[in-house]
């Protein structure tokens, strides 16, 4: 259509000159890439904690590296690694407030013999490893007092009963939400909290009930802690909020937040930040509770003493996350999502001004601890469209970066050309996107299109480097990502503009951009691939019962008769805000089932596939559109990864998904 020529597309393109010494990129090459991860920072910022994860082989999984990285030096040392049975795993590195030890999460043996998750400490100087607790069930979250006397933890106790019987008991299930994925069914067992005395080594359990608890953080003179849980009904409701306890007495808790919604839910991953003098506490607001994901998180900062709050970021409409006060308490950092970037913003609350302190080219990821401010001094981990992430320090407006994880993997490949693009959907509404080329890419030459979706639906493709793109793009294929309504970084309305209308408006996004895509022409009208996973695969399925222009599709751990999913995965609260109850309000199912309930519209060859044990969105989500097809004589093919759930974990089968996706479009692209 004309009105799609190049609506408006930005003049960014990043490129690497091709050389006869590189690669192009190949699925093997999972086995070559390292995910970075940085831990923390030494108080006088010349040390920093950061970890590397590299698929392995050998055992099937990922082998993790801890190290200390001296950056004045250059030196790295080796702190911890995971090597298949003899390593030791790890998670949740923190730095003591001295810098001279490390704590971790990893699985220790108890007095009992008994192994569970633990908390370790590591010396810095000597590399002197010790498990620090002894609970009797698996530890997953903690959070230190700076004197280092006090360890916060949310553990899960081990209530269950020792059986010499072959056959296991039956399980007694009487929860609402009664299943969660990776985690299977829920009995009742809870994560409580509990404190750790690093002297005495004694642990005392203060929180009880049926319920959950969340994210300890002990204010800065070690006297209380905050920590996040629902009251009433669990499993009812979403309406997570933000309490505060003293720690040396059993006196009941202070409830800090009380608006009808999430408070540093553990959904958006980020912990209650004290300020520096314990006055204050930084959290994410979460919106309306009846408005789900929807709904935007908003860095806020609630007083303890009279519970006044500043929604800090709510000028934005934008989601922002991960606050940290500065040291004199007089700035706050967040990072902001904004359409396809994703940057660290800092806060003045003296002038009342936002300064964006990171390119708009380097992608920070919001859901790890990922930076560091001291004064003039920024360390962050970020990744931009060509390079995989690494460590970067910013000092006096220079960034360098200082670590190189993936610096030879990727000098030695081919890689493709980005183009940020925008064009207008079937209303007007403008949407954006990123169109991934060949190294050698002529715009002469006709070239297969894939058109790959995001999950979610409320998140969103940025400017970052991603593997299976330029995979795609190394096979000779144009790659075009987009953000259709419905997708995170454009606002709220944008976001809740699928709200109860799944796949409707959105899909039409998706030919919107195949008709872009096609009025370049440099696509081939006869060579048209789509394919996404969990919401991306969902999306794939309304894209192809309403536009038959594809010739392949991939769908991953999808679902398509949403009446399925009520009972059997582990949505049940989300469903019926969303849609209410199926003999309530079976329209409003029925609408959001159209491509089960219209398969028969479906011509284009589809492979799906999905974790057996994905309680997620579940295995009978694609079996039923598997099945469904199958019938009609359609091309199809199932393909389940054994144990997997709604995330692949071992690497073979991470790396036979990428394999099955090229023989499936090189087979029906290419007849």
């Amino acid at each position: 259509m004309a009105k799609n020529k190049i609506f408006s597309t930005l003049a960014l393109i990043f490129l690497i000159s091709p050389s006869h010494a590189k690669d192009s990129f190949k699925t093997e090459d999972i086995y070559s890439i390292k995910d970075i991860t940085f831990s923390d920072m030494t108080n006088d910022g010349k040390g920093v904690i950061f970890s590397t994860s590299q698929a392995e082989d050998k055992y099937d999984s990922f082998k993790q590296i801890l190290y200390f990285l001296d950056i004045e030096k250059g030196k790295k040392i080796k702190l911890l690694e995971s090597d298949g049975p003899k390593g030791m795993t790890f998670s949740s590195v923190k730095l003591s407030s001295n810098s001279k030890s490390i704590f971790f999460i990893s699985s220790g043996i108890r007095a009992s013999g008994e192994e569970d998750n633990q908390i370790w400490s590591l010396n810095l100087s000597n590399r002197i490893k010790k498990q620090l607790t002894d609970f009797d069930g698996d530890i997953s979250d903690y959070d230190i007092s700076r004197d280092g006397e006090t360890i916060a933890f949310i553990g899960n106790k081990n209530n269950e009963e020792e059986s010499n019987e072959e056959t296991s008991p039956p399980i007694v299930i009487d929860r609402y939400q009664f299943k969660r994925d990776y985690d299977g069914y829920l009995e009742n067992e809870w994560d409580h909290l509990f404190l750790f005395n690093t002297k005495s080594r004694q642990i005392r359990q203060i929180t009880s009930g049926q319920r959950d608890y969340s994210y300890p953080s002990i204010s800065p003179d070690g006297k209380s802690i905050a920590y996040v849980t629902k009251e009433g009904d669990f499993d009812r409701h979403n309406n997570w909020d933000i309490f505060i306890k003293n720690i040396e007495n059993s006196g009941d808790a202070k409830r800090l937040t009380f608006h009808d919604g999430p408070d540093s839910s553990p959904d958006a991953g980020s912990r209650p930040q004290w300020s520096p003098d314990g006055t204050k506490i930084a959290y994410i607001y979460g919106g309306e509770h009846s408005m789900l994901w929807y709904a935007l998180n908003e860095v806020s900062v609630i007083d303890v003493e009279t519970g006044e709050t500043d929604f800090v970021t709510n000028i934005y409409d934008r989601n922002t996350y991960m606050p940290k006060w500065s040291e004199n308490g007089e700035k706050l950092y967040f990072i902001l999502e904004d359409n396809m970037k994703s940057q660290l913003v800092e806060y003045s609350f003296t002038d009342k001004t936002f300064e964006k302190i990171t390119p708009e080219n380097m992608y920070l990821s919001w859901y790890s601890s990922n930076y560091y401010v001291a004064g003039d001094l920024l360390i962050y981990q970020s990744s931009t469209v060509t390079t995989p992430d690494e460590i970067y320090l910013s000092k006096n407006g220079e960034i360098n970066p200082i670590t190189s994880v993936n610096k030879g993997f990727i000098e030695n490949k081919l890689v493709g050309s980005t183009e940020l693009i925008s064009f207008q959907s079937f209303d007007g509404l403008s949407i954006n996107g990123m169109m991934i080329k060949p190294h050698d890419f002529d715009p002469k030459k006709k070239y297969p299109l894939i058109i790959r979706i995001h999950g979610g639906p409320v998140s969103q493709y940025g400017r970052y480097f991603d593997f299976d793109w330029q995979l795609f793009a190394s096979n000779g294929y144009v790659v075009l990502v987009t953000n259709p309504r419905g997708s995170s970084g454009r606002g709220v309305e944008f976001q809740k503009s699928i709200f109860a209308n799944w796949g409707i408006e959105d899909s039409k996004d998706i030919s919107a951009a195949l008709d872009f895509a096609l009025d370049l022409g440099y696509i081939d009208e006869n060579k048209l691939g789509v394919g996404g996973w969990s919401y991306g695969g969902m999306l794939t399925n309304y894209v192809i019962a309403k536009d038959n222009r594809f010739h392949a599709a991939t769908s991953g751990a999808g679902i398509s008769n949403i009446l399925s999913g009520f009972g059997h995965d582990h949505y049940i609260r989300e469903y019926v805000l969303e849609l209410g109850t199926p003999w309530d309000n079976l329209d409003a199912w029925l609408n959001v089932s159209d491509p089960f309930f219209n398969a028969d519209e479906i011509v284009t060859p589809t492979l799906f596939l999905v974790g057996e044990e994905d309680w997620n969105v579940p295995l009978i989500g694609s079996e039923q559109m598997y099945q469904a097809l199958k019938h009609l004589e359609i091309p199809t093919q199932l393909i389940v990864y054994p144990s997997e759930h709604h995330g692949l974990s071992k690497p073979s089968y991470i790396k036979d998904r990428l394999e099955r996706y090229l023989d499936w479009y090189e087979e029906n692209l290419n007849k």
